[in-house]
């Protein structure tokens, strides 16, 4: 996924209202009152008219007359329109204008029942919200699937990663964690045993135009690193295709600086046979206490392990021979730091 940095296009300038304009806006006193409302909060017509307890024709006269002078903003949403005071620096009537003018309105004798009322406003909108959630609990999960975006739930994890972290991805395949690891600033080496399948990740990020990325062949248990070149590592299905998983581990360790820490992706312990022969497993899967167990024999700490049941396929459809995947799991292990106490496994 790639993130792009948003820039707001150049608004047209237009021309500043006659002065006689801007101050027989707020001559009357319903006006100042709608001002001064909208000072504090961004509403709706439907919203003023209850605060006010006027018509709404009579507030949508009122709410034009304060637009066109330049006192007030409308935004749009649907069939709806939402209104909010001006900022003072865009304010074409200018700053002390506008500040006496707003002080002025707060003097109005029915300001302290108009902020009671907005207030009221403002509970009944927090209550809908309240109210639906209330009822939605339940399916909440199923509707939330339908609209939100596991890539943008990670991007927002990476954009907390401090740019400039060095991590290594190992058994990069075809890129597929590249474009975020890019898009959090990481300076990111991207190492995978198959030529094939590092020729489809470079031809991913070309396509992404993502620069920075190193991108080597090599065998997880013999990385051509230097001890402690890395602030992290990634591994994301690697381990059960490995020979030696033990010694993967300890070249992981070996290349992670001290404090720095090891992701690690894989299936839980299953009993799926087929797949030794048809995806080339060597292991099926691993335990909890087998994978922390070779976790510290590689020198490394285990700090979380979570499980998750492995979605099907786009489209809703599971294995090819009917049966479900096996589970996931997700653990992650740190590199002691050197000035720490070691303890025997």
């Amino acid at each position: 996924m790639r993130m792009k940095v948003y820039t707001a296009p150049a608004q047209p300038a237009t021309a500043a209202p006659p002065l006689q304009e801007v101050l027989r806006a707020v001559s009357d006193p319903t006006r100042l009152r709608l001002l001064r409302l909208l000072r504090r909060e961004e509403l709706n017509v439907q919203e003023l008219v209850r605060v006010l307890g006027a018509g709404q024709p009579q507030v949508s006269r009122h709410l034009a007359l304060l637009r066109e002078a330049g006192w007030i903003r409308q935004r749009r949403e649907g069939t709806w329109s939402w209104y909010a005071a001006v900022a003072a620096a865009e304010f074409a009537g200018g700053a002390s204008l506008r500040t006496g003018v707003l002080e002025a309105a707060e003097a109005l004798p029915g300001a302290a029942a108009d902020d009671a009322a907005l207030a009221a406003v403002l509970r009944d909108r927090d209550a809908r919200a309240g109210r639906f959630f209330a009822g939605a609990a339940r399916r909440w999960d199923e509707i939330r699937r339908e609209f939100e975006s596991s890539e943008l739930h990670l991007a927002a994890v990476a954009a907390l990663v401090a740019p400039g972290l060095r991590v290594l991805d190992v058994g990069t395949g075809t890129g597929a964690l590249l474009p975020l690891l890019a898009a959090a600033g990481c300076r990111v080496t991207a190492v995978d045993s198959s030529a094939a399948m590092l020729e489809r990740a470079r031809e991913a990020c070309a396509r992404e135009r993502l620069t920075g990325i190193v991108f080597q062949r090599a065998d997880v248990q013999a990385l051509p690193l230097r001890d402690g070149a890395c602030d992290a590592a990634f591994a994301s299905m690697v381990l059960r295709h490995v020979a030696r998983p033990a010694a993967a581990l300890a070249e992981l360790a070996r290349v992670v600086r001290p404090g720095g820490r090891i992701v690690l992706l894989d299936f839980t312990r299953h009993e799926q046979a087929w797949m030794r022969e048809e995806l080339a497993h060597q292991w099926l899967g691993f335990a909890r206490d087998e994978l922390e167990r070779l976790l510290r024999q590689a020198g490394l700490a285990p700090l979380a392990w979570a499980t998750r049941a492995a979605a099907p396929p786009a489209g809703g459809r599971r294995r090819r021979d009917g049966g479900a995947w096996p589970e996931l799991f997700l653990a992650v292990a740190a590199r002691p730091d050197a000035a720490a106490p070691q303890t025997d496994d």
